[in-house]
């Protein structure tokens, strides 16, 4: 076996034995003794993407769903760049993920060699750990397997993310490798980072017994939901949270965006808050949050989540551990605190829920409550920035246990939404529905080929009112004219994005009615399909003001 081989074998095999098993190859010269390493590693399962940008949002969806590290290879160049955008949201979502850059000999670089760029800390400081790995010889072959284990281990330590690590490869290329020599079997054993005594009892005294609201934003790790429940059903504190870890429960407020925008929290008036990650989509609340006279306790396990700069005490370690921990031991809320909130939401909850009956289908919100309810059992929603992950969070009704919900509100970005869903879709083995806008739908349009290629079990339920919606809602569509406002905020485009389905091979289906959405996502058949639902631009916005009125008065 060659050098090259051995040092790319030693080093898949160990990231096998460690768990890794999803790789997405990107086509390419350079990267051929890794894409044949991990081609011929059985426990790894591979795929190929010809669009960079989609293969590293793929990996992406698939580690989000697997909650595990996934492998993304490019060759050397502008291939890497454009890589760019997923290893940011990974960054800002937390998301362990592998980036896998071919690269030149050191002897090539800047030296005007063609397909060669500066890929040296290509990334920057969104990933956990850089490595150039070096040009394979007897060293850095010896030490792959120590390679693969601290590559491992940097993209799931507290807070995870991604890593990046760098081949510099010499020709020739094309050699496959050949059997490994027989390893001992590398391991990784995860920890969660918990409170000292001394911190558990100081976090307890300051919610024991007070007016105390759990507010909870992003993606939390599977044990939260029921830590949180338990928690919070034994001292009565409300929980509003995030549609992403938003979970059944009497103390689970549906309507959390709502609340905020009502003015409940100026009515109610909570003495202390407990934050858990994320600040959350809802802006009305953390606009409160920022603005507030209220102690904020802050619980998070790594890095630093606080835009709003309002946290008074910040306790370091992971929330859900956190949250067992404070069961038992933090005295109930004064008699009637949850039980405020809980007739809060449910008069917001029967208010909604009329205003949507009252309006002519279809609406946005109404479209992507429909998309909530039919979501079959044991899938995933997975919903797109700007307006969906808005209108869901608001307008989903009640929080379900028998799905997912993932959405790249990492560093918020439209971009790579069908790649991450069709990522997700593979690795979970079961139906993802994606809710997009048309926008987000063709920034990642080349993702309906590999999804139509693999037969991939996507539902993508895609809002198109032509152009930019959200927009409508920002203070330049008032004070800009109106063509011009067109030109920059609103962009129609024009397109029927069923046809734009069609022609890269994934079937469609135009629904109009409410009974339609509902079959189209509840009975997708086996494989892929987009559902295009026309809504208008400018009338969203007044469905979304008849909805805030009728939401006010329900609490006046």
């Amino acid at each position: 076996m060659d050098i090259t081989s051995e040092l790319t074998t030693r080093y898949v095999g160990a990231l096998a034995d460690l768990g890794l098993r999803t790789a997405v190859i990107s086509p390419g010269s350079r990267s051929t003794p890794l894409s044949l390493a991990f081609a011929l590693e059985p426990r790894i399962e591979l795929h190929v993407l010809h669009d960079e940008r989609s293969a590293a949002f793929f990996a992406l969806g698939a580690a989000k769903a697997l909650g595990s590290p996934t492998a993304v290879v490019a060759t050397s160049g502008t291939a890497a760049a454009h890589y760019h955008p997923a290893v940011s949201e990974a960054s800002h979502a937390r998301v362990p993920l592998l980036v896998h850059t071919a690269d030149r000999p050191p002897e090539l670089r800047s030296s005007g060699a063609p397909q060669t760029v500066d890929q040296i800390k290509l990334f920057g400081d969104a990933v956990r750990l850089f490595h150039d790995v070096g040009v394979p010889d007897a060293p850095t072959a010896a030490s792959a397997r120590s390679v693969a284990l601290r590559a491992w281990s940097a993209a799931l330590d507290a807070p995870p993310g991604p890593v990046h690590l760098n081949f510099p490869f010499r020709e020739p290329l094309t050699t496959p490798p050949g059997p490994a020599s027989p390893d001992p079997a590398l391991r990784h054993v995860p920890g969660y980072p918990t409170l000292e005594p001394e911190g558990l009892r100081d976090l307890t005294s300051r919610l024991s017994g007070r007016k105390a609201l759990i507010v909870a934003g992003g993606r939390q790790r599977p044990g939260f939901a029921v830590a949180a429940a338990l928690l919070a059903g034994e001292a009565g504190l409300p929980v509003l949270a995030d549609v992403q870890c938003r979970f059944p429960s009497p103390a689970t407020m549906s309507t959390t965006s709502l609340l905020a925008e009502a003015g409940a929290l100026e009515r109610l008036a909570p003495d202390v808050v407990m934050r858990i990650g994320a600040i959350p989509t809802s802006k009305a609340l953390w606009r409160w949050m920022e603005s507030a006279d209220v102690e904020q306790l802050f619980v998070d396990d790594g890095s630093w989540r606080d835009p709003l700069g309002s946290v008074s005490t910040a306790y370091r370690s992971d929330p859900a551990t956190t949250l067992i921990d404070l069961a038992g031991r933090v005295d109930p809320a004064p008699d009637g605190w949850l039980a405020a909130w809980q007739d809060a939401d449910a008069a917001i909850s029967d208010a909604v829920s009329s205003a949507l009956a009252s309006e002519s289908f279809p609406t946005e919100p109404g479209a992507v409550r429909a998309v909530w309810e039919s979501a079959p059992v044991g899938s995933t929603v997975y919903v797109a920035s700007s307006m969906p992950i808005r209108d869901l969070d608001a307008y989903a009704g009640e929080p379900r246990g028998d799905i997912d919900v993932l959405a790249n509100r990492g560093a918020n970005g439209i971009d790579g939404l069908l790649s991450a869903s069709a990522g997700a879709a593979i690795a979970a083995r079961h139906r993802v529905t994606a809710i997009a806008g048309d926008l987000s739908v063709l920034h990642d349009a080349t993702a309906l080929a590999v999804i139509a290629r693999y037969e991939i079990p996507v539902t993508v339920v895609v809002l198109n009112n032509d152009g930019g919606g959200i927009f409508h809602f920002l203070p330049q569509a008032s004070e800009i004219e109106d063509e011009r406002f067109e030109q920059l905020f609103g962009t129609p485009h024009g397109l029927s994005l069923a046809r734009v389905s069609e022609a890269f091979g994934v079937p469609a289906r135009r629904v109009a009615t409410e009974s339609e959405l509902h079959d189209a996502v509840r009975s997708p058949g086996a494989g892929p399909l987009l559902v295009e639902v026309h809504t208008d631009r400018k009338e969203n916005v007044a469905v979304h003001d008849r909805l805030r009125s009728a939401v006010e008065r329900s609490l006046a």
